[in-house]
């Protein structure tokens, strides 16, 4: 199934497609950019267009990003002030083949406080014919005054048979990690060593039983030096699939649920509970830290500590 099918039959699109006035201002709010952006321009081409059909020449030309009344925002990774006073300027010029123009803002919480500041008498008030699709990962780095002027949409996650429905069924772990976001599962999927590095975390949350193991997965670690952000993010799907084992839940990873029932049996709930914790913790220090890998090796001392202590 092509993407924009989906998202043409969520509640998301319909929540606005379905409206008795398509608002002039909008800002989603989700994790998966990629998400966000489609659902953008399914919703320039409603505005545009009065419906989305796959084989008109508005829908070709916004999903190729060639339809001169529809303009994308920013030009390179952030918003502005100048990007702002134009979106600002071209609001208020006549549409050249459509009745309406449609201004794309991308990540909008990426941008200066004072590029956000330009854009609030246009939110407020625009011109008769432009709209305004913000989109958005961090709401709390949104003026309140961009959120009080826009409809607001906090867009739901895709079901894994979603995000499978467009991959096809030979990126099952790809589909697991993305937890929902479609952008994220393309880009796993993509990944040629995405089984070694979920491999290697797996070990760690099977396998590793002592201090003196932590030297050999410090060595294996290192291979994958621009993937440690994504070897915790693996550690942690293992971890509440331990949790899940535990408690009587449904794991995500039924792929592995025999080495997981049998790994589960080492771990008590207090520690799996004190681990998640550390886990959340260590998520910011491995990004942030200059030296990754001693923040890494950190993380797998701490593991085996509350193992060793909450038997």
């Amino acid at each position: 199934m092509e993407v924009f099918e989906i998202i043409k039959q969520s509640d998301d699109f319909k929540y606005f497609a379905n409206a008795k006035k398509m608002p002039h201002s909008i800002l989603l709010f989700s994790k998966d950019e990629q998400y966000s952006l489609e659902l953008a321009k399914l919703l320039a081409i409603q505005i545009l267009d009065g419906k989305v059909d796959s084989e008109s020449e508005v829908f070709k030309k916004v999903m190729l990003f060639s339809h001169p009344d529809v303009k994308y925002y920013p030009s390179k990774n952030q918003l502005l002030v100048a990007d702002s006073e134009e979106i600002v300027s071209e609001s208020f010029v006549k549409p050249i083949f459509s009745n309406s123009k449609v201004f794309i803002i991308k990540n909008i919480d990426n941008s200066m406080e004072s590029a956000q500041n330009k854009l609030l008498k246009t939110l407020e008030e625009p011109s008769k014919h432009a709209y305004l699709i913000l989109t958005c990962f961090n709401p709390a780095l949104v003026l309140p005054t961009i959120k009080s002027r826009c409809a607001k949409r906090d867009l739901a996650k895709l079901s894994d048979e979603q995000i499978e429905s467009v991959l096809g069924n030979e990126n099952p772990l790809a589909i697991k990690l993305a937890d929902g976001g479609l952008g994220k599962a393309i880009s796993l999927s993509q990944k040629p060593d995405l089984d070694e590095i979920f491999a290697l975390a797996l070990d760690i949350m099977t396998k590793m039983k002592s201090s003196k193991e932590v030297l050999s997965y410090s060595k294996r670690m290192q291979k994958f030096s621009k993937d440690f952000q994504l070897i915790v993010e693996c550690m942690s799907l293992i971890l509440e699939d331990l949790l899940k084992l535990k408690t009587g839940g449904k794991i995500r990873l039924e792929m592995f649920g025999e080495e997981l029932k049998k790994a589960s049996e080492g771990y008590s709930i207090k520690a799996l509970t004190k681990i998640n914790g550390k886990i959340n913790d260590e998520q910011k220090e491995v990004f942030y830290n200059v030296n990754q890998l001693i923040a890494m090796e950190n993380l797998l001392l701490n593991i085996l500590e509350v193992k060793y202590i909450c038997k």
